[in-house]
C-alpha cells in the first residue's frame, strides 16, 4: 500500500482534511456549516475505506460479489466531491472568520493576490501558445 505513488492524494491529504474540518467543526458558530464539515468528513472516510479495499484487491482478479464493482465508482465520486466541497468548505469558514479576526483578512488577501498571479502566469502562456500557433 505504501508502495503507492498516489498516496498523499489518496490518504495522507484526505487524513489531514479531516483533521482540519474537525477543528474547523468545533470553532465555526453556525450550524449550517458545521453539516456542510461533518458531511465532507464522511465522504473522506469513503474515499479512504474504499481506497484500502481497491488496493487490497488482486489486479485482474474479478470481485468476489457483484456489488463490489462499484466500488471504484464510489471511491471516484466521494473523493472528487469531497475535495471540491473542501474548497467551499475552507471558503466559507475563512469567510466566517474574516468578520470577526485579522487573520483572516490577511489569507483572503493572499488568495487575491495569488489568484491575481495565476491569472497573469495563464495569460503569459495563452500569448505563448497563440505565438507558438501562429507560426505553424
Amino acid at each position: 500500500m505504501f508502495n503507492d505513488s498516489y498516496i498523499w492524494g489518496r490518504l495522507f491529504i484526505p487524513l489531514i482534511m479531516i483533521f482540519v474540518l474537525g477543528l474547523m467543526v468545533f470553532f465555526h458558530r453556525r450550524q449550517v456549516f458545521k453539516y456542510l464539515y461533518i458531511v465532507n468528513i464522511f465522504l473522506y472516510l469513503v474515499a479512504i475505506i474504499t481506497y484500502f479495499i481497491l488496493e487490497n484487491h488482486p489486479v485482474g482478479q474479478p470481485f468476489p460479489y457483484p456489488w463490489m464493482t462499484v466500488i471504484p465508482f464510489v471511491w471516484a465520486i466521494s473523493i472528487f466531491l469531497a475535495f471540491g466541497l473542501s474548497f467551499a468548505s475552507l471558503s466559507a469558514f475563512v469567510i466566517e472568520q474574516a468578520q470577526r479576526h485579522i487573520w483572516a483578512r490577511i489569507i483572503i488577501g493572499l488568495v487575491v493576490l495569488a489568484i491575481m498571479i495565476a491569472i497573469a502566469i495563464g495569460i503569459y502562456y495563452f500569448i505563448e501558445i497563440i505565438r507558438v500557433i501562429g507560426y505553424f
